[in-house]
């Protein structure tokens, strides 16, 4: 039996938390440990967790790191993540888990299926499809399908095109990696706060030249509300509305990323890639305004890329 882990950090969920914890403990994979981190909440999020790590089934565990460290205080989002992945024992898969969000009882199933077929010495991301929700879980849209990206695929993608568009690799509540790819991600020295562990992830896979495996089923409720952090892959008018509300937020996970990434892997990398984070790491606004390769796939965003790049923004 592979052994499973799940990671989520909590922050004022307990409107949604139950939810997402009974969602878990109907899992068909039997063992399940659920690493949680809170990140200084101040509603019932850390009663709730502790009520379900006494009635959780057989099998399933909630581990809750904060009672290791007694650190409780509140390291944003993507910080506290981080902070959690570095406490966490060896598995061999491991997957996101949202606090808002609901699973199908087959995700972690099936993550693991997929996966496996690939051998333990490729870095492989998980990558599934999910029902875009209300606060309500009112049903919205699925996303359009996508193709999966094999190690000799991976070679020739654009690693520039990958991490401008940031989710590349989909977003974290959807996204699970074996591994391999854990160690290479974040086993290899500090990343910046701001740098978003999902984006991340996929830019490492792509980098070096690993499986991204997507799984056209949706398999979980992905609920956007008020409180969400993200739109993720939201499209339309939601999608500039989220740019525009957090354009500094998204330059600054571009930029530091493309900062940490060429500090720990512009020597591992093609020369192509090599060439393109020297570029994007130095003050050239000429030549990354310039750069002869596409960054977006669709042409307003592209416009609106090389316009952030003049402005000194990218």
């Amino acid at each position: 039996m592979k052994k499973v882990v799940l990671i989520t950090s909590t922050y004022n969920g307990a409107a949604y938390l139950p939810a997402m914890l009974d969602s878990i403990a109907a899992q068909t994979w039997p063992h399940i440990d659920l690493y949680v981190r809170d990140d200084g909440s101040k509603d019932d999020s850390v009663k709730i967790l502790r009520h379900y790590q006494k009635s959780f089934p057989e099998g399933k565990r909630i581990l809750l790191v904060n009672d290791t460290d007694q650190d409780w205080g509140n390291k944003g989002s993507h910080q506290s993540y981080r902070y959690l992945i570095r406490h966490l024992p060896d598995a061999d898969f491991y997957l996101f888990c949202d606090q808002d969000d609901v699973w199908e009882p087959a995700k972690v199933e099936r993550a693991v299926l997929h996966m496996e077929q690939y051998p333990p010495k490729v870095p492989v991301l998980y990558v599934h499809n999910y029902y875009v929700c209300d606060g309500d879980l009112h049903i919205e849209h699925t996303l359009p399908d996508r193709p999966s990206v094999s190690p000799e695929e991976m070679r020739q993608v654009n690693l520039a095109k990958v991490i401008m568009t940031g989710t590349w690799g989909g977003v974290g509540m959807a996204q699970g990696f074996n591994r391999l790819l854990k160690e290479l991600a974040f086993d290899q020295g500090e990343i910046t706060p701001s740098v978003a562990v999902d984006c991340w992830i996929s830019w490492v896979v792509a980098g070096m030249n690993g499986a991204l495996v997507y799984d056209k089923k949706p398999l979980a409720y992905y609920r956007r509300h008020k409180g969400t952090f993200s739109s993720g892959d939201a499209n339309g008018l939601l999608r500039y509305q989220d740019w525009s509300r957090h354009r500094k937020r998204h330059c600054s996970n571009i930029v530091n990323g493309i900062r940490d990434y060429h500090r720990l892997y512009g020597d591992r990398v093609s020369p192509r890639r090599a060439a393109f984070l020297a570029l994007f790491d130095s003050s050239r606004r000429l030549g990354k305004f310039f750069y002869p390769h596409r960054l977006r796939n669709r042409l307003p965003d592209e416009i609106a890329f090389r316009l952030l790049i003049l402005a000194g923004q990218i």
